[in-house]
C-alpha cells in the first residue's frame, strides 16, 4: 500500500478518523476523471450500463456540463476542469466544508511537494507564487477531503495516471483513505495499456506474469519460438533493430506550445485568429505579450547555451551513460519520476558512483519543454558535472544508444527500447516496464552503488529471451485498449473496438474489487436455468 509521508501517530489518528471501509456491494459511488473525449465517453457510458454507479462526480474538459448517459443527472456532479485547477470551484459555501487537521496536513506532505511543482503545467502564461500555490494546495485538500466524505465516495476511477490538478491530490487522499484507485497506464506500444492502482506500483500483473514465465522457459530457450500475437511480434522485431523504431505516439503532431496553437488557430480559423490578434491591442493584451515575449527570449538563451555548449561529434568509443531528457512538464517526470523530478540529481547520483572512466551523454529530448521547465541555470547545473558531455539535437538517438554501455531515464521510451539492444537501465522513475530485464530502479545511493557494480563489474545486461518474455508477459495481462487522447491519434483499432476493450477491462476490475455485477448474476442465473 503506497502512503505519503507522516508520523506513524498521525496516520493512526488518520486511520481512525478518516478512512472509509472499502465498498463491499453495488452500487459505487465514484470520482471519474479524465473522461472527456468523445471515444473516452462512450467507453464510460458502456461501463455505467453493465455495471450501474449510485453517484458520479466527474472531472472533464469542457465548459457545459457532459453528464454520462445511462444514468440520472441528479446523481452525477460535473467540475470543469479549466475552472478547479484554479481552485475555482464555483457556488460552493466553504463555511460548511469540514476543517483540516494537523495529522492529515502532515500525512499529505509529500502529496503537497508534487502539487507545488505540478502547478508550473500552468506557468506557460504568468508565474504563480509560493503563496498563491500553497493556498492553492490547502483549498484543493479541505474541498475534497470534505468531498469524499459527503458524498460516501468508494472509488476513483481516472482515465489516466492522475498527474494533473486537482488529480494527484484526489489520488492521495483516496490512497490514504484505502478508497480503490484504478487507472490506465500507457505505454509506448501501439493500442496497449494496463489496468493499474498505484503509480510507483505500477503494471504488478506483467511483472508477476514475467516471473512466471521465466520459471517456464529455461535460459537456452530460442527467443523466436515464445509465441507473441502478431503486433507484439511486430513490435519485437522493430524493437530488436540496431537501427531503431520511432515511438508510435511521434507519429502525430506533439507541438503544444503557443506558438504552433497560433498557426492552428490561423489555419483552422481566421476569424478567431483576428480576435485573438485584436486582443493584444488593449493594456491587458500589450502586458500579455511581454510575457510571451519575455518567455521566447528565456528558451532562446537556454537553446544558445545547449547548443554552444553541445559537443560537434560525440565519441563513440568513450564508454559513457546514455541520459534522453524527459519533456517537461509531464506525467514521466511528475509524478512518476518521484523524487527525481529534477532531472539534473540523476546525474549527480551517477557522477558520484560511476567508475571514472565513464562519462554521461546528455541528449535533449525533440520535443521542446516548456520555458519554465528549460533555463539557462538547468543546463548549467548539467555542464557543472565534470562527466557531463551535451549532445547535438540532431544526433541519432539510436546511434547513441548503441553504443552505450547503460541508459538513464525518468520513465522514458528510451528506457524500454534499450533492453531489447542488450543495454541496461537506470531508472530513476516509476512505469510499466520497471520490472523488465535490465532495468534497475533507482530509489537511494546504495540502489545506483549496486546497479553500477552489477553492469560495470558484474556485466549484467539483458538477454533476448527475456525480453520476449516480457512482451509475452505484456500481451497476457494488458489492455488491448487506449484511454489517452494521444494514444488513440495513433491507434489501429476501431472506436468500437477499443470501446469494448477498454470497458470490458474496467468492468472485470470493477467486479474484483466490489463482486460481480448484477448483469453478470442475472447472465449466471439465466445459464444454470
Amino acid at each position: 500500500m503506497y502512503f505519503f509521508g507522516a508520523c506513524m501517530a498521525c496516520r493512526a489518528v488518520l486511520f481512525k478518523t478518516h478512512c472509509l471501509p472499502m465498498a463491499s456491494a453495488a452500487p459505487i459511488r465514484a470520482i471519474v476523471g479524465r473522461f472527456g473525449m468523445d471515444f473516452a465517453r462512450q467507453v464510460m457510458e458502456n461501463v455505467l450500463n453493465e455495471r450501474p454507479f449510485d453517484f458520479c462526480g466527474i472531472i472533464s474538459v469542457g465548459v457545459e456540463p457532459k453528464f454520462f448517459r445511462g444514468m440520472p443527472a441528479d446523481n452525477q456532479e460535473w467540475f470543469a476542469s479549466s475552472m478547479i485547477r484554479g481552485c475555482e470551484y464555483a457556488g460552493v459555501d466553504w463555511q460548511t466544508l469540514a476543517p483540516i487537521d494537523e495529522a492529515l496536513i502532515m500525512a499529505m506532505r509529500e502529496c503537497e511537494a508534487t502539487f507545488m511543482e505540478m502547478v508550473s503545467r500552468l506557468e506557460w502564461k504568468r508565474s504563480i507564487s509560493y503563496g498563491v500555490r500553497k493556498r492553492w494546495y490547502l483549498r484543493h485538500l479541505r474541498f475534497w477531503n470534505d468531498y469524499l466524505t459527503r458524498h460516501r465516495i468508494g472509488l476513483y476511477l481516472s482515465a489516466w495516471v492522475p498527474h494533473e490538478i486537482p488529480d494527484i491530490i484526489i489520488y492521495a487522499l483516496c490512497k490514504l483513505r484505502n478508497i480503490p484507485v484504478v487507472y490506465f497506464g500507457v505505454t509506448s506500444i501501439r493500442d496497449v495499456s494496463f489496468v493499474e492502482h498505484d503509480w510507483e506500483e505500477s503494471a504488478v500483473q506483467v511483472r508477476d506474469r514475467y516471473r512466471e514465465l521465466l520459471l517456464q522457459y529455461g535460459p537456452d530457450h530460442d527467443p523466436l519460438t515464445i509465441p507473441l500475437e502478431e503486433r507484439l511480434d511486430l513490435r519485437y522485431r522493430g524493437l530488436v533493430n540496431p537501427s531503431g523504431e520511432v515511438p508510435t505516439l511521434e507519429e502525430q503532431d506533439l507541438d503544444l506550445s503557443h506558438g504552433a496553437a497560433v498557426k492552428r488557430l490561423l489555419k483552422t480559423d481566421p476569424v478567431a485568429f483576428l480576435r485573438h490578434g485584436l486582443a493584444y491591442a488593449t493594456p491587458r493584451g500589450a502586458a500579455r505579450a511581454y510575457r510571451a515575449w519575455k518567455r521566447n527570449k528565456s528558451m532562446t538563451e537556454a537553446n544558445a547555451f545547449y547548443d554552444t555548449h553541445a559537443s560537434d561529434a560525440p565519441d563513440l568509443r568513450r564508454s559513457y551513460v546514455y541520459m534522453p531528457l524527459s519533456f517537461q512538464p509531464e506525467a514521466t517526470t511528475v509524478p512518476l519520476a518521484g523524487g527525481y523530478a529534477d532531472q539534473v540529481l540523476m546525474a549527480q547520483m551517477l557522477s558520484a558512483l560511476l567508475p571514472q572512466e565513464v562519462m554521461i551523454y546528455v541528449k535533449e529530448h525533440p520535443r521542446p519543454s516548456s520555458s519554465e521547465k528549460r533555463t539557462v541555470d538547468f543546463y548549467r547545473d548539467f555542464a557543472a558535472i565534470s562527466r557531463v558531455r551535451f549532445i547535438p539535437r540532431s544526433f541519432d538517438t539510436f546511434a547513441m544508444r548503441e553504443h552505450c554501455r547503460a541508459i538513464a531515464t525518468t520513465a522514458g521510451t528510451a528506457g524500454f527500447e534499450a533492453s531489447f539492444r542488450g543495454k541496461p537501465v537506470f531508472m530513476f522513475g516509476h512505469c510499466y516496464y520497471q520490472y523488465a530485464p535490465g532495468v534497475h530502479r533507482i530509489h537511494s545511493m546504495d540502489d545506483c552503488r549496486n546497479a553500477v557494480r552489477e553492469i560495470f563489474d558484474g556485466g549484467a545486461a539483458p538477454t533476448l529471451l527475456q525480453c520476449r518474455l516480457y512482451l509475452k508477459a505484456i500481451e497476457e495481462t494488458c489492455v488491448h485498449g487506449v484511454l489517452d487522447p494521444w494514444c488513440f491519434n495513433v491507434s489501429h483499432l476501431s472506436a468500437d473496438e477499443n470501446m469494448k476493450n477498454s470497458s470490458a477491462a474496467i468492468v472485470q476490475e470493477l467486479d474484483a474489487l466490489f463482486g460481480s455485477s448484477q448483469k453478470s448474476h442475472d447472465l449466471a442465473n439465466v445459464s444454470s436455468d
